[in-house]
């Protein structure tokens, strides 16, 4: 089996790292939660003392952290990836970064004979916990074919997009750009039913059925919204990030925008609302406080 390290053992990092465990891979972690490091040792895995550490005693190298800015840290700081990763290894970052993060990366590590694959997820923690992921990766093919039954640990759905590291982090801002796109439609849609008397189950099972689906009639408005759960472990504060990326990669690519513009500014306005700590589907509360009929 191949030695592999994984740093970020978050809600997405966290289960995706033990199912590399149980599918029987020498497993070194690293987090900067002595929780979540304590619960990897736990399960079987052994704990690095730092990025460098977990580089130095991996083929394969997982990172799952929260923003670009983070990523460079952890593999290109003081103690980074880059001190420990030896020449023939390969660095799989899933974080939801932007392309040139990824790029750049890629690019410095190559003169340490050091492989980089961009394969951000799909599928949220309940995906990561359960096994069920999408991963799209971009990178070198004969680097994703080794890695391929890492990411089958994980990912049973497993897209190689492109030959350029950051090619899997465009098609993961424009996934989450019509995620984002359906949630605030759905909201504004099941919000505006509701002003009008309509029960908003019925609506949702009809949309899921018609034109209309989408993930967030399918799923979201069902299983967390309508029964007032609100725990899909995404936060308003990744959801806000990741609008951002997508904003900032547009820019970058000279393409208007409209619809990312509205929706961006929306996401803004919800988490200074509600607060970044506040669930993705509590959204659908900020649509009501729009919708919703006036006291005068």
């Amino acid at each position: 089996m191949v030695s592999v390290g994984f740093i970020g053992l978050g809600n997405m990092g966290g289960p995706m790292a033990n199912h590399l465990l149980d599918a029987g891979h020498d497993l070194t972690v690293y987090d900067l939660d002595p929780d979540a490091r304590a619960a990897l040792e736990d399960a079987g895995a052994a704990v690095g003392e730092g990025p460098a550490d977990v580089a130095t005693h991996s083929e394969v190298v997982f990172l799952s952290l929260p923003t670009p800015e983070i990523v460079r840290a952890v593999v290109l700081g003081d103690d980074g990836v880059e001190a420990g990763i030896k020449a023939g290894a390969i660095l799989v970052d899933t974080t939801t970064s932007t392309p040139g993060t990824t790029e750049d990366i890629a690019a410095t590590l190559a003169d340490r004979e050091v492989t980089v694959l961009g394969a951000p997820v799909s599928g949220g923690a309940s995906g990561a916990r359960d096994g069920t992921l999408t991963t799209m990766v971009g990178g070198d093919p004969a680097a994703y074919e080794a890695c391929e039954e890492l990411f089958s640990a994980y990912a049973p759905n497993r897209y190689h997009v492109g030959d350029s590291p950051g090619d899997g982090n465009v098609v993961k801002l424009l996934n989450n750009y019509l995620s984002f796109l359906g949630m605030v439609g759905a909201s504004e849609a099941v919000a505006l039913g509701e002003r009008a008397g309509l029960d908003p189950e019925t609506m949702v099972d009809i949309f899921s059925r018609s034109t209309g689906r989408n993930a967030a009639v399918e799923d979201k408005f069902p299983n967390q919204i309508i029964p007032g759960r609100y725990d899909l472990g995404f936060s308003m504060a990744l959801m806000h990030k990741d609008i951002r990326l997508f904003s900032q990669f547009a820019a970058e690519s000279d393409a208007p925008v409209l619809l990312g513009d509205t929706v961006a500014n929306m996401i803004s306005y919800a988490k200074a609302d509600l607060g970044g700590d506040a669930d993705m589907s509590e959204v659908y509360k900020f649509v009501q406080q729009w919708i919703e009929p006036s006291d005068d």
